[in-house]
């Protein structure tokens, strides 16, 4: 499932990819990275995009992350897209999905299936252009940032852990009456 088709099925706007030649180190304008501008990261995180890498940019400093195996991480998206809450950035990699939310509203995340990076682990972000299916060393955005204005606080359009949590259970709950 492409990103522009998970776009549709959960009523968002059409992401707009960021052209690499708009990625510089050079003073940094609107960029919808206000959710990773505190990590102190956004510049080096810019330079290495713009060379098509990924950025090592760590978690638990201005977003948390919770991981979940990739084919849940599509059924809670369909589900977090129903309860009209916007899921914020999710890369899609070889370890499943990842979620990017508020920074410590995950501290108290306790569900089955899902695991919550520890402050500090590293985070390898695709370039805004990866959106899967394309991907970089195998990690592409699922659903991509969105823009957001420089003034926007940090955190903007990243939810919350708990905004998140029913979706993932009734996922959780889906894929063990499969099984």
């Amino acid at each position: 499932m492409s990103v522009h088709v998970a776009a549709a099925e959960l009523a968002l706007p059409e992401p707009r990819p960021v052209p690499v030649e708009e990625l510089t180190a050079a003073p940094v304008g609107p960029v919808p990275f206000n959710w990773l501008a505190p990590t102190g990261r956004l510049e080096q995180a810019l330079t290495v995009w713009g060379r098509g890498h990924l950025a090592e940019v760590p978690a638990g400093l201005s977003f948390d992350v919770l991981l979940v195996p990739a084919d849940l991480g599509r059924n809670v998206l369909a589900r977090v897209g129903a309860t009209g809450v916007r899921p914020g950035p999710v890369v899609l990699g070889p370890a499943g999905a990842e979620f990017i939310v508020r920074p410590d509203s995950a501290a108290d995340w306790c569900a089955p299936g899902s695991t919550v990076l520890r402050s500090g682990s590293l985070v390898l972000l695709p370039p805004p252009t990866a959106l899967v299916p394309e991907t970089v060393a195998g990690r592409g955005w699922l659903v991509p940032p969105v823009h957001r204005a420089p003034s926007a606080p940090p955190g903007a359009g990243v939810p919350s852990a708990a905004s998140l949590l029913e979706p993932f259970l009734e996922a959780v709950q889906a894929a063990s009456e499969k099984a």
